[in-house]
């Protein structure tokens, strides 16, 4: 029994394009037995939310054949190898929330390289997250977009504000998450609300209580952290993995972030930044989860996280699903 195929497209993350620029080449996995693959591929917006624009351009190629732009269904166009022989045809249908499910049906089936291409339509710049399987069910698959290292900072015996960690759900299927308020995390984090479920193109929330450390240990300090995985339908472990640090410093090592002042007479003193040193939060990028099955290439570029887009003329996705994403 052959197992199913399973890949969330791209490997590094969301590809981002601006207005009508066509992205590199991306290879997936057909096995060569398949008569049939699917392709899940949703527009995400920067307002989580679906963006609503025209479709993109979905390009197909078989082997080393011509590229073929995919139709919407009832049309099917036909997909060509080397050769000039006819291997598949493909079309697409639009789903609610900008999904775009593309049916591939295969006529000749082998061991040959396939690849998909996509190009950006709409006024402004969108990204794109896509899943392809043998199975088309498989293909409504959630993705987590999210920073997963928090830590907090606080002098000892100082109260410690709560930590709010914002989802975004970039895949093309429906997350849910099942933990419930009020679980014990572990390392003295509550989590204390959750948002049960986040449809395609959009943004929910954990809140986490952080309780204050009450043992320092005999060096003066004390540093407590946890690793804690989201309950959730998501496929990949890493990406759903937490990871929390809380820090405590002495009053004589807080007063050192202070700054050296003189008083009248000449003394010194700590300025009362430095006694009363505020939370800061510390926040680690998260890196983007590996596929389930063969590791499809990328082609045309040294690095997939080369943005090609100079930071002053990129939107504002600080309210973005995507807003955790490499910029």
């Amino acid at each position: 029994m052959v197992d199913p195929i399973f890949q969330m497209l791209p490997v590094s993350g969301p590809l981002r394009l601006p207005p009508g620029v066509t992205g590199d080449q991306v290879a997936f996995h057909v096995g060569a037995q398949a008569s049939a693959m699917f392709l899940r591929l949703i527009a995400v917006g920067p307002d989580c939310a679906p963006p609503g624009e025209v479709a993109p351009t979905i390009e197909l190629r078989a082997g080393v054949g011509e590229f073929a732009v995919v139709p919407r269904s009832p049309e099917a166009v036909p997909i060509h190898d080397e050769t000039l022989f006819e291997v598949a045809t493909a079309a697409w249908s639009r789903e609610p929330r900008d999904v775009f499910l593309v049916q591939l049906d295969i006529s000749k089936s082998a061991d040959r390289p396939w690849h998909v291409r996509i190009t950006n339509n709409a006024p402004r710049e969108l990204s794109f997250v896509w899943v392809a399987s043998d199975l088309e069910e498989d293909t409504l698959q959630p993705r987590i977009s999210m920073q997963r290292s928090h830590g907090r900072t606080a002098p000892a015996g100082a109260p410690m504000q709560d930590i709010k960690v914002d989802i975004g759900n970039v895949g093309p299927g429906t997350l849910n998450l099942t933990n419930v308020a009020g679980t014990d995390m572990g390392g003295g984090f509550t989590l204390d609300e959750v948002t049960p479920t986040i449809p395609p193109n959009g943004c929910g929330h954990l809140v986490i209580k952080v309780a204050p450390v009450t043992h320092l240990s005999s060096g003066g300090q004390s540093d407590l952290a946890t690793d804690f995985v989201l309950k959730c339908n998501a496929r990949d472990t890493e990406e759903k993995t937490l990871h929390l640090t809380r820090f405590e410093k002495t009053e004589k090592e807080s007063s050192k972030d202070g700054k050296d002042m003189k008083d009248k007479d000449g003394k010194e003193v700590k300025d009362k930044e430095g006694k009363d040193t505020p939370h800061e939060l510390q926040m680690v990028p998260a890196p983007f989860p590996q596929p389930v099955g063969p590791v499809p290439a990328w082609t045309g570029t040294d690095s997939s996280h080369v943005h090609f887009i100079p930071s002053e003329l990129r939107p504002d996705l600080s309210t973005s699903a995507l807003a955790h994403e490499d910029q």
